[in-house]
């Protein structure tokens, strides 16, 4: 595996754990639902609160386990064994295409919001250009 493939998958790795623990530490909902929702989180019946707040822990913990299982990949993947290559495109598949589309969706219905589009978007392609670059070496 060269240091480039490392790099790349490590900082997709890192990134999505980092806004893992954002959605599992958060008391509210983002910025952009506000907006997406026209209601402030005070605005919310107490019962939306707590659904809301059980998807946000849900969304945190996916993410975390995505990012931690792609830095686990990079052992088998660093001996050369092909299947992790394998196994990162599909766990980003799984979990990064829906987020992607999540982004994009809400994006669309209030173009104020600011999604985190962005960061998605790195994180597919930081796992794009270092399963790529494994596979060349």
């Amino acid at each position: 595996m060269s240091k480039l493939s490392l790099i790349f998958l490590s900082l997709a790795g890192l990134v999505s754990i980092v806004f893992g623990v954002r959605y599992l530490l958060t008391k509210e909902f983002m910025p952009y639902h506000a907006v997406v929702s026209g209601k402030s989180w005070s605005q919310l019946e107490r019962g939306v609160q707590t659904a809301i707040l059980g998807m946000l822990k849900i969304v945190g913990g996916g993410l975390m386990t995505y990012g931690l299982g792609m830095l686990w990949l990079l052992l088998p993947l660093h001996r050369g064994e092909s299947w992790a290559a394998w196994a990162i495109l599909t766990i980003t598949a799984s979990t990064i295409l829906p987020t992607l589309y999540v982004t994009i969706t809400l994006r669309r219905y209030e173009p104020k919001a600011k999604t985190p589009v962005v960061p998605t978007v790195v994180v597919l392609a930081l796992v794009l250009a270092g399963v790529g670059a494994s596979l060349i070496v």
